[in-house]
């Protein structure tokens, strides 16, 4: 199975927000810089922390909300949103304007009001306006605008004064004279304090290209690995993705992943799971309808649900939700989505 969708949106939102300029174009020089910034950072096996990349924590009033977008349980994310929006809280209004377009509500003017007035104090709501934003240009173009890519940055650049990695780090590749050391720099920095999307993106761009450069691609993987040696969600998945470009879905190290990013709350890795559970041999009906519930409940994907075979006895048929349920809920409750990276492509 190849599971190449998140990467590739990965980086299409990437160079979406920054362009595709000479500043942020992976360069061959860069491999000496990473190769010294992973030996002075060393890492070679998972660490037992869970949620050292997170920007919300359980018990954070907006953490079961994000949450929901994150598992696709919108209807949880709007139940704890709305009423924080009401009261123009910033951060849920940019949370609630991004329900409002996964659910499909064709409710554009509801959606570039909430971010409107956020934007005035929210850095990502701003951001959300650029003239670069997909979703700006899909949804509203008329209203995108340069003005709202400086409005970002300076808010940004407020932030960064209190040491937030996120604001530190796109202040500065937001620069309109961002230069490629810079950029390096940012990233390398953001990873230090636990910061891995822009790890993962620089990445995604090497390995996602046709034929790349062996040595570019091999930096490229050691970084993902350095990410998802943190649980680091979308390091993992792009890690699924370059085993599958490779026809290595049946490897060690894919199984790997999928076990990992299944504990850590990847949507993908628990997609790969039914999938492979409803096409095993091995598996009986029951259990193959165990792991199509339990992904029901994760996160909504009724996807094999329909076509496997719950038992016909009532006992069994409860013991089966039962088993299903716990496996759903043993997964860690981890966000790995942030205001720049809002969506959920599995």
């Amino acid at each position: 199975m190849k599971v190449n969708i998140t990467t590739l949106l990965l980086v299409f939102s990437f160079l979406v927000l920054n362009g595709c300029s000479k500043a942020t174009t992976p360069q061959q020089a860069d491999i000496a810089v990473f190769e010294q910034f992973l030996s002075e950072n060393p890492i070679s096996s998972i660490n037992p922390s869970i949620d050292i990349a997170s920007i919300y924590r359980p018990g954070d009033p907006l953490f079961k909300a994000v949450l929901g977008i994150q598992r696709k349980r919108l209807d949880i994310a709007e139940k704890e949103l709305t009423p924080l929006a009401k009261n123009k809280q910033p951060e849920a209004m940019f949370w609630l304007a991004k329900v409002i377009y996964r659910s499909g509500i064709n409710d554009k003017a509801k959606a570039y009001d909430l971010l409107r007035v956020s934007a005035e104090s929210y850095p990502y709501s701003a951001m959300a306006l650029s003239s670069n934003d997909e979703q700006c240009q899909m949804y509203f173009p008329s209203k995108c605008s340069k003005e709202w890519t400086k409005k970002a940055r300076n808010l940004f650049a407020e932030q960064a004064k209190t040491g937030d990695v996120r604001a530190v780090y796109y202040s500065t590749i937001l620069k309109p004279d961002l230069t490629h050391e810079q950029y390096i720099n940012a990233i390398i920095n953001a990873a230090k304090n636990h910061y891995y999307y822009p790890l993962v993106e620089y990445s995604n761009l090497i390995i996602n290209e046709k034929n790349p450069d062996k040595d570019m691609e091999n930096i490229a993987v050691k970084l993902l690995n350095y990410a998802r040696y943190q649980n680091f969600v979308p390091a993992i998945e792009s890690l699924m993705d370059y085993e599958g470009k490779y026809d290595r879905t049946n490897s060690k190290l894919f199984n790997q992943l999928i076990e990992q990013g299944m504990t850590v709350g990847s949507n993908a890795a628990w997609k790969g799971y039914q999938l492979y559970s409803y096409k095993s041999s091995s598996l009986s009906d029951t259990q193959k309808y165990i792991s199509a519930k339990a992904t029901k409940y994760f996160n909504g994907d009724d996807f094999t649900i329909s076509i496997t075979h719950p038992p016909k006895d009532k006992e069994a048929l409860i013991s089966a939700n039962k088993k299903a349920q716990e496996k759903a809920d043993s997964v860690k409750k981890v966000i790995y989505i942030d205001g720049a990276h809002p969506r959920v492509f599995y």
